[in-house]
């Protein structure tokens, strides 16, 4: 962005400047949670260790330990990263029906071992088209 004279924000429209401040805010919010999030798998790791020294554990089976460990953080990881699909829900009921879908209470199927329910709507996007 060119900064001319004193006041860089005067040429801007409100518009943009509200976009501006949107971006600003997402890119924070997704750095201060990567950090949150690297910290908590720090925290993981040193609980572990911690752990492993209270057993008074042989190396070798530190080291299997550590290996488990971050297989499951990669494992963790990965599944956030991947896209969720209609295979990923397993449907409990119709809540609602309107003119481009339906609305369902959902559970889903992976990502934890605790079962969360939510709700999904189903569009059909021909309708939209129209």
């Amino acid at each position: 962005m060119a900064m001319t004279g004193s006041t860089p924000c005067s040429s801007m429209s409100n518009h943009t400047k509200e976009r501006v401040t949107m971006t600003k805010v997402t890119l924070e919010n997704f750095y201060s949670n990567l950090i949150a999030q690297h910290e908590e798998r720090e925290m993981r790791q040193k609980k572990l260790e911690k752990v492993m020294e209270e057993e008074g554990l042989k190396d070798e089976e530190k080291r299997l330990r550590r290996s488990a460990h971050a297989r499951k953080e990669t494992e963790f990881l990965r599944l956030k990263r991947t896209r969720l699909g209609l295979e990923d829900f397993e449907s409990l009921k119709v809540i609602g029906r309107g003119a481009f879908g339906e609305w369902q209470q959902v559970i889903t199927l992976r990502l934890t071992t605790r079962t969360k329910t939510g709700s999904s709507s189903i569009t059909r996007t021909s309708a939209l088209r129209a």
